[in-house]
């Protein structure tokens, strides 16, 4: 009996002392090039409506692990738009551009109703973004594609006109 319960205390403290990586690559996503991306950002987007400019605002965090976190001022609902949920999803690294990490994330949320009747749906958004890490800012261009709630996160099948937009953003820090 002591035998077993030290053999298992060694493969524990096995596990325990196993040194972990500093970036996650189980997912097979290319991060590394671009770690400097890693971070929290405050974006910003502009459009007209009804003759009138309308601002929103976003948090985009993207972690060293792959992991992407999307939270939009406009989760209320926009006219002809429902309620959605946060995103949640991966990115990964396109590469550097004069000295800037070239990213593309890609994010998953729901759209929510209190509406029985009213289908919900999931709304896949693409970013592709240049980050700066001398600027602390970000940039870069939205598609959002709206899906069936039942589809493959990876189909093609839309079932709304797809929504672009530009965003441009500033990389939040903890000062002293």
């Amino acid at each position: 009996m002591f035998r077993i319960k030290f053999a298992a205390s060694l493969v524990a403290l096995g596990f325990a002392c196993a040194p972990l990586p500093a970036v996650s690559q189980e997912t097979g996503l290319n991060i590394r090039g671009c770690l400097d991306a890693v971070g929290t950002y405050m974006t910003k987007r502009s459009s007209e409506q009804e003759g009138k400019t309308r601002i929103d605002r976003g948090l985009i965090a993207i972690t060293n692990g792959g992991h992407a976190f999307v939270t939009d001022s406009a989760q209320g609902g926009l006219e002809g738009y429902q309620p959605f949920s946060d995103g949640r999803g991966a990115w990964r690294c396109l590469g550097k551009q004069d000295g800037k990490d070239k990213i593309k994330i890609i994010t998953f949320d729901f759209t929510t109703t209190p509406n029985a009747t009213t289908d919900r749906l999931i709304a896949r958004v693409t970013v592709e973004a240049v980050s700066d890490p001398q600027t602390g800012t970000i940039s870069g261009k939205s598609l959002v594609e709206f899906l069936a709630i039942d589809a493959d996160p990876y189909t093609t099948d839309t079932v709304r006109p797809s929504v672009p937009y530009d965003f441009t953003g500033v990389k939040l820090t903890v000062g002293e």
